[in-house]
């Protein structure tokens, strides 16, 4: 399965779902058989037809680009038909730039930043996503895996964490082990070393939910 079929698929499902519609009625609605809403929204279809992109943009009053993916839906967030409004919309930021993820979510704007990944409404939080390539949380967490990070609620013993080493000014994705007064990042792959905390490192976030986006 692509990226390109995992937005589609995640974009149209919440659409969907906070619009209050089934897949049967939008088909009706939009004439577009049933079968192929189903395809979409279970990611079975690569490359969807034009005609049909277009028809769906337009019952929901989107672009195309941002049934892609490829935009936020309403910035950061998507009104649905009651008016509420929900946050799902998280930006992709660069593994390098992490430590600076303070000074790079003051400037992210829609219009100008064409990375982002839609949050699942089940999960809190989520100030922003990377993408993680190394192989020191594998099996668990595969190349390319994109992690959700949430800033705002401290990490207990045993969460998995993105921490920023000064010594080595190194971004790290581990498992946060709590022995006392000592705190360990530790990899579930065992060829990498652990590594201890020290004063001057910090604990960024959270990670709160992973996705692998395969293709």
């Amino acid at each position: 399965m692509t990226t390109f079929t995992l937005e589609i698929s995640n974009i149209l499902s919440h659409l969907i779902n906070t619009n209050g519609i089934s897949e049967a009625e939008l088909g009706r609605k939009i004439g577009v058989p049933r079968a192929t809403i189903n395809r979409l929204v279970s990611g079975k279809t690569p490359d969807p037809r034009a005609s049909t992109l277009e028809a769906i943009a337009r019952f929901f009053d989107i672009t195309i680009d941002q049934l892609l993916g490829k935009k936020p839906l309403l910035g950061m967030h998507h009104e649905n038909r009651s008016g509420s409004k929900v946050e799902n919309w998280i930006p992709i930021i660069a593994w390098e730039q992490v430590n600076q993820w303070q000074k790079l979510i003051n400037i992210i704007k829609p219009d100008t930043h064409f990375d982002w990944i839609l949050g699942d409404q089940n999960i809190d939080g989520g100030t922003f996503a990377i993408t993680f390539k190394g192989e020191s949380m594998s099996p668990q967490f595969y190349a390319n895996t994109v992690l959700i990070v949430d800033t705002n609620t401290p990490p207990k013993n045993r969460d998995f964490v993105i921490a920023y080493c000064s010594e080595t000014q190194e971004t790290l994705f581990r498992q946060l082990i709590i022995d006392g007064n000592y705190r360990f990042l530790n990899p579930i792959n065992t060829i990498f070393p652990a590594v201890q905390l020290k004063n001057n490192d910090q604990i960024i976030g959270l990670v709160v939910q992973s996705r692998n986006k395969l293709g």
